[in-house]
């Protein structure tokens, strides 16, 4: 019989004995924590801040992060600055000042105050930052969350002084890019007026520039912005009403002015953009600082004068803006508003970051795969983004690039559990470049088709990344191993799913992937059969899912993907395939109890096809077999 002592003794040894090794980890870990704190060198830290934004990393990287904030936070932030300023690694850099406004915003929210000696040492590496011509607009868009703990810490909390701020705002207002003094001054707490003395002029004057003759979107709703919260400044210094309403009346006219050159320039689009952006600030900054009637006057004021300028568009966001002045009740945003915002915070100073590198460099980026998911689709969208402005020939990249992307891509197609989200865009962004190098460098990608092509590479990925190839497939070497991967299982699974419970989604690629493979193989004789194969199981397998009632989950979505795809197909369509498009549509608009809302789509490709292909290659099918490219003893 057990001896319940014993059991109860070894059981209480054990468990003392984990208490002190948890004990001593906790406290390696803070002494490590102060090492960091007090060591000259910023490798570890840097060390942490990218192992934060890693999968298997993160645990240990937050634990050791969260112990320095709490030993020491002023020290914390110092350091993080000096990291920003002396990494040679841009995400490292941008991770930096992400991680020290993501802290500084959860202090505020806790109401948790830096020290004197601690601001003191911070305020000129911050100025240093922000006025450093290396900085981009994107780290700005970061460091002004950063500048306003700074500033609500010395101005409101400490009733003190940040003269050099006002300086450095003037020395950003009279730059190259004076949108980074708006950038900062918009966000910054009420200050005092000497401060804003030392740079209103100027940045008044550069605002109405950018109003007046705007460029982007961004930077036009900057200016307005810029324009409210000088305004509501100035008022808060104590300013007289009548004073400011004189000084600040031009600056109403000015917005007024453009606002009507933007619709008369028929850039309305441009002009809801930027009024959208601005309610989204005001909604915020209102709510921020409860914001009283004479507050809102500049807006009001704006309001009255464009609230019947331009369509249904313009005049929708400018009465929600009317309505955020005449509800001044709104509950205040709380404190867990602005953690709750802060991925999106960070997705767009991601985003802004990855726009100032190479399609190259953020492939890298998201070759990483130690990176976490949601950094990683940021920035294969951005390359898709950058890869789509290249074909469209908004921006020029060079052909040496691409030929770098190549490789890589290929070996990011090869990465086992990838998100179908990010593997999509990886799709197109394979299109894109295969699109280059085929059409305008007449190379093809045997890589590619070897990874279609292998017995190794999933079914679903290979009819994906096949049809998201919209150039014309000519070459044999390239499409005859393709279909012989692809077309038996075409073939198989083009048989309709029974259910709708599950996921179907396979079905529908393959559908697609169905129709790209007769569209690639409709001139090619060895593959007569192969395609009027495909096109009847296409047709007979949409027939018994109208029989069934499936259209919603399934054809609908179907046909949307095949006129996704004929959009992007039909600058190469010659005769015979708008001879097989057209007789295919033909069938399957025949097809008996297909509704209407799957008919439409039908007859959008049909719109998109007539539109689309040159009128020398328009030949309608003639006979039954003519629309497959038959002849009568082939049709046999």
């Amino acid at each position: 019989m057990k001896n319940p002592n014993l059991f109860a003794r070894f059981t209480w040894i054990f468990r003392t004995r984990a208490e002190e090794i948890a004990m001593a980890e906790s406290l390696n870990l803070q002494l490590k924590a102060r090492d960091i704190l007090v060591s000259q060198s910023h490798e570890e830290l840097a060390m942490i801040v990218d192992h934060l934004f890693m999968r298997q990393e993160y645990k240990t990287a937050r634990v050791l992060y969260d112990l320095c904030v709490s030993c020491n936070p002023g020290c914390l932030a110092l350091k993080l600055l000096k990291l920003y300023q002396s990494s040679s690694n841009g995400v490292t850099r941008f991770r930096s000042i992400y991680l020290l406004s993501e802290t500084l915003t959860d202090f505020r929210n806790r109401n948790f105050e830096l020290s004197r000696d601690s601001l003191y040492e911070i305020k000129p590496l911050l100025i240093s930052c922000l006025t450093n011509q290396e900085t981009k607009e994107s780290d700005i868009k970061i460091l002004k969350k950063i500048v306003y703990f700074v500033a609500y810490n010395v101005v409101l909390l400490h009733d003190g002084k940040w003269d050099e701020l006002g300086d450095c705002i003037l020395t950003l207002a009279n730059s190259k890019e004076p949108v980074k003094a708006f950038h900062v001054f918009i966000d910054l707490p009420p200050v005092y007026k000497s401060l804003i003395d030392k740079f209103m002029h100027k940045i008044l004057e550069e605002a109405s520039n950018v109003v007046l003759d705007p460029y982007r979107v961004g930077d036009w709703s900057l200016a307005l912005q810029t324009f409210v919260k000088m305004w509501i400044q100035l008022l808060s210094t104590g300013m007289r009403f009548e004073l400011l309403k004189a000084l600040m009346e031009i600056r109403v006219s000015s917005v007024v002015n453009s606002v009507i050159e933007l619709v008369n320039k028929e850039k309305e689009e441009f002009l809801v953009q930027g009024l959208e952006d601005f309610e989204r600030f005001f909604s915020r900054d209102m709510n921020l600082y409860h914001y009283a009637k004479d507050q809102c006057y500049f807006v009001s004021a704006l309001v009255i004068k464009i609230e019947g300028v331009g369509t249904h568009l313009t005049k929708e966001i400018v009465r929600k803006i009317k309505m955020l002045v005449t509800e001044l009740d709104n509950p205040a945003i709380k404190p867990q508003d602005d953690l709750k915002n802060c991925r999106e915070e960070f997705d767009r100073g991601w985003y802004d970051h990855l726009k100032s590198l190479s399609s190259l460099e953020v492939l890298k980026i998201f070759a990483s795969t130690e990176l976490e998911d949601r950094s990683r689709e940021i920035a294969i969208r951005r390359v898709n983004a950058l890869l789509s402005d290249h074909i469209s020939k908004k921006v020029n990249i060079d052909i040496a690039e691409m030929r770098e992307l190549q490789p890589l891509l290929m070996s990011c197609l090869k990465e086992e559990g990838i998100s179908y989200s990010m593997f999509k865009v990886l799709g197109q962004v394979v299109n894109y470049v295969a699109y280059e190098m085929l059409v305008y460098q007449d190379e093809t990608c045997y890589e590619l088709r070897d990874y279609i092509a292998s017995s190794k590479t999933e079914f679903r990925r290979a009819v994906y990344i096949f049809q998201c190839l919209t150039m014309a497939l000519v070459d044999d070497d390239f499409v005859i191993p393709v279909m012989e991967k692809l077309f038996p299982e075409i073939i198989t699974r083009l048989d309709p799913p029974t259910e709708l419970l599950v996921d179907n989604s396979c079905w529908v690629m393959v559908f697609s992937g169905a129709f790209c493979a007769a569209i690639h193989l409709i001139e090619d004789p060895g593959y007569a059969k192969s395609v009027k194969e495909i096109a009847h199981k296409m047709i007979d397998s949409i027939k018994e899912l109208v029989g069934r009632e499936m259209e919603v989950g399934l054809v609908r979505r179907a046909f949307r993907d095949v006129e996704s795809i004929v959009k992007k197909q039909l600058e190469w369509y010659s005769t015979s395939q708008y001879k097989f498009v057209k007789g295919l549509l033909w069938r399957l608009y025949a097809i008996k109890g297909m509704k209407w809302e799957s008919k439409i789509v039908l007859w959008r490709i049909n719109v998109i096809v007539e539109r689309g292909v040159k009128e020398v290659e328009k030949q309608l099918p003639e006979t039954e077999f003519d629309w497959l490219n038959l002849t009568d003893d082939e049709f046999e």
